[in-house]
């Protein structure tokens, strides 16, 4: 079954059906990555643009880095030597409602919550063998050294920003504990045996842990930290914060240059190799014209007000235009389409779901370049990323909803081309 989780009673559904539900894709594969199926022994090779499937267990080797970008736009990022289990996913586009659960075991992980975590906390959690982290509307970091100690921060977004992000947050706990981060730029460290420690500055070091998966990973703790940069500026990089970054809460901690945290910060919102472009990062590019297209399974979830167990096998293409000279995007045939035509899908009547992608400016835009056009059945969320060069990809979720009759959604990676859309 190919259909897509849109509720919690597709997700049972799912979990009895003999084949994966698909979830997502992965991104900025380097390495060797790998992906077993729930009960399964064989492992299939992951590259880009590769599915995800519900209880997939996904590990990279020593150079092993991917993203996984889920359905509700939840990113998980993972480093070398490390494994994640994608344990829950359930998602009703229609209404941004849902839940993810996700467990890592080893190694050094970043996360950019999607729409499903932007309520309760218990909605979206990242279970590890040190504790479960509580995650609300936000971006941020851990690592599990080879002593099973975790070393969580939280990131962003702060109150200081203007990409429309609410200021989020982390809950951290066991059996021995709980501590809440809602400071971006503070973390936590769960040692062996213990409950979260309170919360402290993050230090240089522990930035760097966090990164590249160097060092011991148990933080300075002490609040001392080496001179990170401030906390707003590390939640307020997400939307382009217009705090000078020079300052610093702590005007006795200057040996860390601030915009090392701001980098950081920004490659929260992605893969180690890609990662979601900024306006600014597109408007880079001076001149040309060019589209994105790229294709991908598209699939009906509700037939009729009913789950499609028997299986739904559609197609979708994205194709947008982009102007960089004269900074605009869309039109001339830009559109996110789809079709179901499976005799499956809807008792053999084809469903065809289309929204077009008017041409619009982006030349004051600012923030993340995220473009979302809905209308009374279709709603289509384009992200262009950075992905081993300039704004040379963006990806295409689409989804569709008939009253209560039929629902469906996929999603497809658009690569950069020459020349706008041939009329």
């Amino acid at each position: 079954m190919n259909a897509l989780l849109l509720g919690t009673a597709l997700l049972t559904a799912a979990a009895n059906a003999a084949e994966p539900v698909r979830i997502g894709a992965a991104g900025g594969v380097a390495g060797k990555v790998a992906a077993t199926p729930r009960g399964g022994t064989a492992a299939r090779a992951l590259a880009s643009g590769g599915s995800v499937f519900h209880k997939d267990a996904i590990t990279t080797d020593a150079q092993g880095r991917l993203q996984v970008l889920l359905l509700d736009q939840t990113v998980f990022t993972m480093g070398p030597d490390s494994r994640i289990i994608l344990d829950e996913f359930v998602y009703d586009p229609f209404t941004t409602k849902g839940k993810v659960a996700a467990e890592v075991t080893k190694g050094v992980f970043r996360f950019v919550t999607g729409k499903s975590a932007h309520g309760d906390p218990k909605l979206t959690k990242i279970k590890t063998p040190a504790g479960t982290i509580g995650i609300r509307g936000t971006f941020g970091a851990g690592k599990l050294d080879a002593d099973g100690n975790l070393l969580v921060g939280l990131l962003g977004p702060g109150a200081d920003n203007d990409a429309d992000e609410n200021q989020g947050g982390l809950e951290v706990s066991n059996d021995k504990g709980s501590v809440n981060l809602d400071e971006p730029g503070t973390g936590t460290i769960v040692k062996d045996g213990e409950g979260p420690s309170d919360p402290f500055k993050l230090s240089a070091k522990d930035l760097s842990d966090l990164e590249t998966g160097g060092g011991s990973g148990e933080g300075s703790g002490d609040g001392s930290g080496g001179g990170a940069s401030s906390s707003e500026e590390a939640g307020s990089d997400l939307a382009e914060s217009k705090k000078d970054a020079g300052e610093t809460r702590d005007t006795g901690e200057t040996s860390q240059d601030n915009s090392e945290l701001s980098t950081f910060a920004a490659q929260m919102t992605s893969g180690v190799q890609d990662r979601f472009a900024k306006w600014d990062d597109v408007r880079t590019i001076e001149s040309g014209e060019a589209l994105y297209y790229g294709q991908a399974p598209w699939n009906l979830a509700v037939c009729d007000g009913g789950a499609c167990a028997n299986g739904s096998e559609g197609e979708m293409t994205f194709q947008m235009n982009i102007d960089f000279g004269q900074r605009t995007y869309g039109g001339s045939g830009s559109s996110v389409f789809a079709n179901d035509t499976d005799a499956n899908a809807n008792g053999g009547n084809p469903v065809n779901p289309s929204i077009a992608i008017n041409q619009e400016s982006f030349a004051a835009l600012s923030g993340l370049a995220h473009i979302s056009v809905s209308d009374a059945q279709h709603t289509a969320i384009i992200d262009i990323l950075n992905d081993g060069g300039t704004a040379n990809k963006a990806t295409a979720t689409l989804s569709y909803n008939d009253s209560e009759f039929i629902k469906g959604a996929g999603i497809a990676t658009g690569t950069l081309n020459e020349g706008f859309i041939p009329q």
